[in-house]
């Protein structure tokens, strides 16, 4: 099958193909695993208990997962949908140093406003028929910090590059790949309107991990991202974006076991609305704003 076969078809078409795709390397992946726990890993998958038992088969799972649901998809996606792979899966833009270091610079200022809509996503009250809803997030939530805190809780350092390729580099590449260069480029295309395309993409990114209690956290990242590959036409400053996020959660987290302050992952009990939440929203608008008069600079200089 050639380059770009399927680079007629219909926004929609592509996007339910791309659905299909992730939810059967998704069931393929985990059937594999399921084959391969008792004789390998003696792990019953039946147990989560079990499972998270054994760090080797969790993190082995974790990174099938990323490559089976995230980075196959999305590889064949973009072999089928465009004629040019590298336009594909790395936009139409190059990567320059300046927009790089300044993506990197905004994923750190904004971690302040981030914050402060994590504390208010924990503000938010369900109506009440959706108290068993509620529950079964909030089980999931515990599950999922659990689990976080089981995979990055180590001082061995072949551990820790493990957790980085696991949680850093691989939902980086993956995640991006899918939900910003498929599904809101699709969605932009099908919608005629990046902005609509940005928000629904991050409202479908942290929807999918499940988290509740860290949705909006999630859902404001996913703008930022959507936003770093629209404004820069380069999809890789987007994931540069989420690797640093993934990575400085990570380096924090270690931090503050080390010194036994809790977790990062927790939300601040009290309001942290101030000074520091409005300057890093005035900093992430700033980024952007640079991000996209270094882009027209460029097409500029491409021109003359």
């Amino acid at each position: 099958m050639r380059q770009g076969y399927l680079s007629q078809l219909p926004p929609a078409i592509k996007l339910i193909f791309v659905l299909t795709g992730v939810l059967l390397f998704g069931m393929l992946s985990a059937v594999f695993m399921s084959l391969i726990a008792q004789p390998l890993f003696d792990v019953d998958m039946t147990s989560y208990a079990d499972m998270k038992s054994d760090i080797a088969f969790m993190q082995s799972y974790q990174i099938l997962q990323s490559i089976s649901l995230f980075i196959i998809p999305s590889l064949i996606a973009f072999y089928l949908f465009y004629r040019s792979f590298s336009i594909g899966i790395s936009g139409k833009k190059s990567l320059t140093a300046s927009s790089t270091l300044i993506a990197v610079f905004l994923i750190f200022v904004s971690q302040a406003f981030i914050t402060y809509s994590g504390w208010l996503n924990h503000q938010l009250q369900l109506p009440e028929f959706l108290d068993e809803a509620v529950s079964w997030m909030n089980e999931k939530e515990q599950e999922a910090s659990e689990l976080t805190s089981l995979l990055i809780s180590s001082s061995n350092w072949l551990q820790i590059l493990i957790t980085v390729f696991m949680m850093s580099i691989l939902p980086a590449i993956g995640e991006e790949w899918l939900f910003r260069g498929l599904i809101q480029r699709e969605l932009s295309v099908w919608l005629k309107n990046k902005h609509i395309a940005i928000f629904l993409t991050a409202i479908i990114f942290s929807a999918v991990h499940m988290q509740f209690l860290s949705f909006l956290p999630r859902f404001f990242l996913g703008i930022i991202l959507g936003y770093l590959f629209v404004l820069s036409g380069n999809l890789w400053l987007a994931v540069i974006g989420h690797f640093t996020n993934n990575f400085m959660a990570i380096v924090a987290y270690m931090y503050w076991s080390a010194k036994d302050e809790g977790s990062p992952l927790d939300a601040p009990l009290e309001n942290p609305f101030g000074a520091l939440t409005i300057l890093s929203l005035a900093a992430i608008i700033g980024c952007l704003l640079f991000i996209k008069k270094d882009r027209i600079q460029r097409d500029a200089t491409d021109i003359t």
